[in-house]
């Protein structure tokens, strides 16, 4: 039974305060499209110099409104694409209409609205049957170390790591193909006021449900850490199925600021500070090739080749086995071999009908014989971020390699 996730977005809901007149529409056209493009790349970076300082949602007024705005934009659902169907201007308000497209081809609608001064004030991204309450971001974590080493057990073939919360030491997959922390609701209640309801995430099979949000005073994994954090919940039970209790899944929020090498035949991560790793490398003796990515979204993505045909694959700690999309069998017959049929469990209610067969994958020139790999829907990834599929844990049982987020680059080790 395989797990692949893409741990995606809660489909939320912003609408918020009001505006002023003296708008200039070809002013706020690119900031709006600015929210949008940081939406459809999960990347919230740079989105506080847009908003205006009365900027509010709902009751939540700044810094907190700003705040749950980012969180929403880094967990957003894929979305391919957006017109702007009109716009509405009186004397208080200007008000730009957008139509989204999401990967299925279904729309939705986008409202976003600007003060005089041509600063956001109130943004309604995608419409759903939700509720937010109060939420608090998920804080990043404040290292007081440079270098953490992890543990690392394989349960169904994924990674899971033992992460200490609030006393008592609990199991995360660890998964560099979600955006963010979740906890799984079995076992972590919401204890604030306040919840968020409503639809969640997308893997790259099925998608879960956001349950609530805990509240966490303390989550260590050997010294680096998150202090009084805001945490959504959702029911990760079916993940469970690995054979062990699965309390949550760990996600880049929390390691985003480190270089995160995999070392699956030691048994360990291991977390650098991206200044000294090139250092400690060479200290430690490893021969290492590098290989330059692009940043899509919150992933990496790599030019690979899958038995000598070009593919742009992200790199995803969460996925046992390698994922391309559902035709490729057919479109290249001459990759693949054993094909037969199987099927794949991964986030929320995730569970799909698929084919899978051994590959060739060749990144940074070395080839992967014998991967393992599904072929599933991927037109998720592909539509929103140009992405042909994932590799993951196929390739880290037979190589050691180093990820970095801040140079988007991966190391390969000798």
């Amino acid at each position: 039974m395989k797990k692949l996730f893409l741990l995606g977005a809660m489909v939320c809901s912003l609408f918020l305060g009001t505006v002023a007149h003296g708008q200039d529409v070809n002013t706020c056209k690119p900031i709006a499209e600015r929210i949008l493009t940081a939406a459809q790349n999960h990347t919230p970076d740079g989105i506080d110099e847009l908003l205006a300082p009365d900027f509010h949602y709902n009751n939540i007024k700044k810094p907190t409104a700003a705040k749950v705005l980012k969180q929403i934009i880094a967990q957003m659902p894929a979305m391919t694409g957006w017109e702007l169907t009109g716009t509405e201007q009186d004397s208080t308000r200007l008000t730009l209409r957008y139509m989204i497209t999401k990967p299925d081809s279904t729309t939705s609608e986008a409202t976003i609205l600007f003060s005089a001064d041509n600063l956001v004030l109130e943004a309604d991204l995608l419409q759903a049957d939700v509720s937010i309450r109060s939420a608090t971001p998920t804080a990043k974590a404040q290292p007081e170390v440079r270098l953490v080493r992890v543990p690392v057990h394989r349960y169904g073939g994924l990674p899971i790591v033992t992460v200490t919360i609030d006393g008592q030491p609990c199991n995360m997959f660890f998964d560099a193909g979600a955006p963010g922390v979740i906890l799984n609701s079995k076992y972590f209640d919401h204890n604030i006021d306040g919840q968020v309801m409503g639809s969640g995430g997308r893997g790259a099979v099925g998608s879960g449900s956001v349950s609530g949000v805990h509240h966490v005073k303390l989550m260590d994994m050997g010294g680096v850490t998150l202090h009084e954090t805001d945490i959504m919940t959702s029911d990760l039970s079916n993940l469970e199925t690995v054979g062990v209790s699965v309390h949550g899944i760990l996600g880049q929020s929390f390691y985003k600021d480190f270089d995160v090498l995999f070392d699956f035949k030691a048994g360990e991560i291991v977390l650098l500070s991206p200044d000294t790793t090139y250092q400690w490398l060479l200290n430690e003796g490893y021969r290492c090739q590098t290989v330059s990515g692009v940043k899509k979204g919150h992933l990496l993505a790599f030019d690979c080749q899958v038995g000598g045909v070009p593919a742009r694959l992200a790199f995803d700690s969460g996925a046992e086995c390698n994922l391309l999309a559902s035709n490729w069998p057919q479109l290249h017959p001459s990759t693949v071999k054993g094909l037969k049929k199987d099927h794949l469990t991964g986030y929320g209610d995730g569970r799909a009908s698929i084919t899978k067969a051994k590959t060739t994958l060749t990144l940074g020139g070395r080839k992967f014989k014998k991967q393992q790999t599904a072929f599933s829907d991927v037109s998720h990834l592909k539509e929103s971020k140009g992405i042909d599929g994932l590799f993951g844990c196929e390739v880290l049982a037979k190589q050691k390699l180093l990820i970095s987020y801040k140079r988007q680059e991966l190391i390969l080790i000798d």
